[in-house]
């Protein structure tokens, strides 16, 4: 999805403008960087160097028809699955489970239970969603990225900026002048901050699902070697329905393994949708 271009035809595109695209930045705030080395510094913010996470987060959550605060547990085996408990006001009253293939609740309260695949998730908020790029996204870490990965450097006055696509393909993507074959690729914007080069930022774009999602993660705090979001805004735009999710973590404790798990009593049902 993120590269469009032919390797013969790529590889002709930079003999040509190599010099022209070998940069990023260039403003007051942002200084010319190599392009190549801030691309590999985004694509080694994708590995883990450790085996469990753990941490606690208040969470707020808003749409149109609700708005919810409540405080979680997080229970983490990357790339395997993670788990934990909803509270309100100390009171546990839900918990769930996520792993490769399903997202699954209890409630407490009703008594009921919940199992979702994680299309049902993409259908609700307009893009393709799996558990990869959901654990990414918890961890802040920059999804969709492997070693063959194709990014494009564009000036930004506040971001070192490194995209999926092409100018080119931005501007038509702004000006919404995209074919159906491109309106259905996923458009995605990884924004480092100018200073300290930590992920700041990831902004996706589904056009064909008129979806709009932006990723801040305004501040981050370092744990042994390792960097993590503190405080997280995330905001889901589409036709159906915005939601806006606030996240506020704790400090994570790594590598000190507890249960994964989810209990669903006899006596539950499944909950009503």
């Amino acid at each position: 999805m993120l590269n469009r271009i032919a390797i013969p035809t790529l590889f002709a595109i930079f003999l040509l403008i190599g010099c022209k695209t070998g940069k990023v930045g260039g403003t007051a705030d942002c200084p010319k960087k190599d392009a190549d080395e801030l691309v590999n510094l985004l694509k080694s913010k994708s590995e883990t160097n450790y085996t469990f996470y753990y941490s606690k987060i208040s969470c707020q959550v808003k749409d149109s028809k609700k708005s919810q605060s409540f405080k979680t547990t997080l229970k983490m085996r990357p790339d395997s699955a993670f788990s934990g408990v909803l509270k309100v006001a100390g009171i546990v009253g839900a918990a769930y489970l996520a792993d490769q293939d399903t997202v699954a609740f209890t409630n407490k309260l009703t008594k009921c239970y919940s199992k979702n695949t994680f299309k049902s998730f993409s259908d609700q908020f307009g893009i393709a969603l799996d558990y990869k790029l959901l654990q990414d996204m918890i961890l802040g870490k920059p999804f969709g990225l492997t070693d063959s990965t194709e990014l494009y450097p564009h000036k930004n006055e506040n971001y070192y900026v490194l995209a999926s696509h092409d100018k080119k393909m931005m501007k038509k993507l702004v000006e919404k002048n995209l074919s159906d074959e491109e309106a259905a690729e996923i458009f995605i914007q990884y924004k480092l901050d100018c200073g300290t080069l930590a992920l700041a930022q990831i902004e996706i774009n589904a056009p064909s699902m008129l979806t709009h999602i932006v990723i801040d993660y305004t501040e981050r705090q370092e744990v042994d070697g390792s960097d993590f979001p503190k405080e997280t805004k995330i905001k889901i735009l589409n036709p159906m329905d915005s939601t806006f999710i606030n996240l506020d973590y704790g400090t994570p404790k790594l590598n000190d393994p507890k249960t994964i798990k989810l209990n669903i009593p006899d006596s539950y049902s499944e909950c009503k949708k």
